[in-house]
């Protein structure tokens, strides 16, 4: 087979498009032209085009998800998931995600803190937290290392008073309704039965 053509895509950084004179054309970054000796007028043996077309699914594994990266946060499994949907190979996906790692666009730790605050932030508690980080794929150690950071920001019990003084300004601790309609809140939100206990304690008696 013969390159017949090297066209620079100005719409995709560091990318070229290869024609052959068989009528295909794929798609490489600029690394593997260079890699490749890829130039107008030569020949590809069989075995190193087959080796190109598999750098060409890498590279555009690779190139959407760092579009993906560019726009939110990920973990692992599931920007993984993202781009299984997208109709990707496992083994290009694999490979992409690797290398997006080793570059520091991926990380399940930072991912675990910020995403555990986050949802700490809106109110919910340990159980729901830790249930929402297993669903990204995220180690039970990242998990662990996510919670204890959150309690080393503040407590279950001092969250759930904050979020009471902020969301619930006119509930009455004396009010037997009103406790039983709070402490539901928080259930469904994942904080303990205990720490809910303790913090309605504490809420009465600040007032």
């Amino acid at each position: 087979m013969k390159i017949t053509k090297l066209e620079k895509i100005h719409t995709k950084k560091d990318t070229f498009k290869v024609f052959f004179d068989n009528g295909e054309n794929i798609l490489l970054s600029a690394d593997i032209v260079v890699k490749f000796g890829i130039n107008q007028g030569v020949e590809i043996p069989e075995s190193i085009y087959r080796e190109m077309l598999s750098a060409d699914k890498t590279y555009r594994v690779v190139f959407d998800a760092l579009t993906l990266v560019s726009k939110r946060s990920y973990s692992v499994k599931s920007l993984s998931d993202k781009l299984l949907l997208k109709g990707y190979e496992a083994e290009n996906i694999k490979s992409a995600v690797s290398r997006l790692t080793e570059l520091g666009y991926i990380n399940d730790e930072k991912y675990a803190l910020a995403y555990a605050k986050y949802l700490s932030e809106k109110s919910k508690g340990e159980y729901a937290i830790k249930q929402a980080l297993e669903e990204k794929g995220i180690s039970k150690d990242l998990i662990t290392k996510a919670l204890d950071s959150l309690k080393s920001e503040a407590e279950p019990c001092e969250q759930i008073i904050e979020t009471i003084k902020r969301k619930f300004k006119d509930f009455n601790p004396k009010d037997k309704n009103e406790l039983r309609r709070i402490a539901s809140f928080f259930l469904r939100r994942g904080f303990t039965s205990e720490d809910i206990s303790k913090a309605l304690r504490n809420y009465k008696g600040e007032g």
